[in-house]
């Protein structure tokens, strides 16, 4: 029983680091005016999905994980969300999957990829913690993911997974220590849809 036992947890910690190591070649450092955050690569063909508060310019640097620096320009905002679409020059790019959000259950295990405090894609693991509609800084209710994740600046604009691997949500604000506020993914799918023909 102790060797099955160990060979369980070898194997799943195998998995979780396989897929940590995929999603952090997806998320990208991005440089405003103003400071730091973090994006993640929506598709190949360099459309970047980060926060409205990240990037308070028309244009910003992003740094893929590879260490290339490309011109990113904002070709879309949604500022009820938090939510800013940039475009680079750039294709074949590792984008991740796009997981329904609607489908997350309470106590779902998620990870967090972003740069706290300037950490290049640095993780932290918790679970769902509630879904559905709230109202956040006083303004009109918004659909919200809440995880019990250690987010700090610099997580901004990162990407929230689930088990497959697959972004569930768009890490956007920490309201307390270890509890944190995403745009789900179908919002984020909703507002990309949205661009008309800006998001590539």
């Amino acid at each position: 029983m102790a060797a099955l036992t160990t060979s369980l947890f070898a194997l799943v910690a195998e998995e979780s680091t396989t897929l940590v190591e995929r999603v952090q070649q997806s998320v990208v450092l991005i440089e405003s005016g103003h400071g730091h955050g973090a994006g993640v690569i929506w598709n190949g063909v360099g459309l970047i999905i980060t926060n409205h508060h990240v990037v308070g310019q028309d244009r910003a640097v992003v740094e893929l994980a590879d260490g290339r620096r490309l011109a990113g320009t904002v070709v879309a905002r949604d500022r009820e969300n938090d939510l800013a679409a940039l475009q680079v020059a750039a294709d074949g790019l590792p984008s991740v999957p796009v997981g329904d959000s609607r489908r997350l259950r309470l106590g779902e295990l998620i990870v967090a990829v972003g740069h706290p405090f300037g950490v290049r894609g640095a993780v932290t693991m918790g679970i769902v913690s509630a879904l559905g509609n709230a109202t956040w800084m006083g303004r009109s209710r918004r659909e919200l993911l809440q995880a019990d994740l250690a987010l700090a600046p610099g997580n901004s604009g990162g990407p929230l997974v689930d088990c497959t691997g697959a972004v569930v949500g768009v890490a956007s604000m920490v309201i307390s220590p270890g509890i944190a506020l995403a745009v789900p993914s179908h919002v984020v799918e909703r507002f990309v849809a949205g661009c008309h023909g800006r998001c590539s």
